[in-house]
């Protein structure tokens, strides 16, 4: 077992633990200001009886969003790490760390994807939604190492998403192209919870299921959510991405539109 998934694991069983009430709201008040967390649109804190229920809250209201087919909104609370065309079956963690989308995603991809990394932080709300309409049609679980993938780890580790624990979902996209949408286990985040493959959050080998009848997902429904900090990697074709490099972005917000 790497250092790391050791690590996560004893956080975890922190996380995890209820305190007596006192004392579980001074670490929840403790978290909230070190992060700087603005909790307005999540439930009270007192409400949360555990540190993994503040890191895993759900919005009290959904947000609003452009529900037109050709706008695709950020899955995420997330920051803008890398974007770009594929090229020779490769793609960027970060600028000069390149990898392998097949390695990554265990299938071949060929030509005209896009792709774009989104970094969750430790004070983001970490659950993750259809960007849009999507159809997945199989579902890829990778056990693998967590590294931190912050700017410095994604700095340090060669082909660090190939490494890591993550959950493929190959989908397409309401005009039939494919579309992949990849969550990212990091340093701290033993679990990827995925709402329709319950199982995923409790499996100890790699696991791979395609579904007899797609599930259909609608922009904008939640798909799982992470334990802490994590990446959401889209890959997909004919889409224009419109964002800027380490932009802060929202669940919700419009990040490409559809290429003419």
């Amino acid at each position: 077992m790497h250092y790391t998934n050791l690590i996560s694991q004893v956080f975890e069983k922190f996380a995890k633990h209820s305190f007596h009430p006192k004392i579980q709201k001074w670490i929840n008040l403790a978290y909230v200001k070190y992060f700087n967390i603005n909790l307005e649109e999540f439930d009270t804190i007192e409400s949360y009886e555990s540190l993994n229920e503040l890191f895993m809250r759900s919005l009290i209201k959904m947000r609003s969003f452009d529900k037109a087919q050709n706008v695709l909104i950020a899955p995420c609370d997330s920051k803008v790490m890398e974007f770009g065309e594929c090229r020779d079956n490769q793609a960027m963690q970060i600028k000069g760390k390149e990898y392998f989308v097949s390695d990554f995603v265990l299938e071949e991809l060929g030509e005209g994807f896009n792709y774009i990394n989104l970094y969750l932080s430790p004070k983001d709300y970490h659950r993750f939604h259809a960007p849009i309409d999507l159809k997945v049609k199989r579902i890829d679980f990778i056990q693998g190492a967590l590294y931190p993938v912050n700017k410095m780890g994604l700095e340090k580790v060669d082909s660090l998403f190939v490494k890591n624990k993550r959950v493929v979902l190959s989908c397409e996209d309401y005009k039939g192209n494919p579309f992949y949408f990849v969550a990212v286990g990091a340093l701290n985040v033993g679990g990827i919870i995925i709402h329709f493959a319950p199982n995923i959050a409790t499996l100890k080998e790699n696991y791979s299921h395609t579904f007899s009848t797609p599930i259909c997902l609608q922009k904008g429904d939640e798909i799982g959510s992470f334990q802490m900090g994590s990446t959401i990697v889209m890959l997909s074709k004919g889409w224009c991405y419109h964002t800027k490099l380490e932009e802060g972005i929202y669940f919700g917000e419009c990040i490409a539109k559809e290429q003419e």
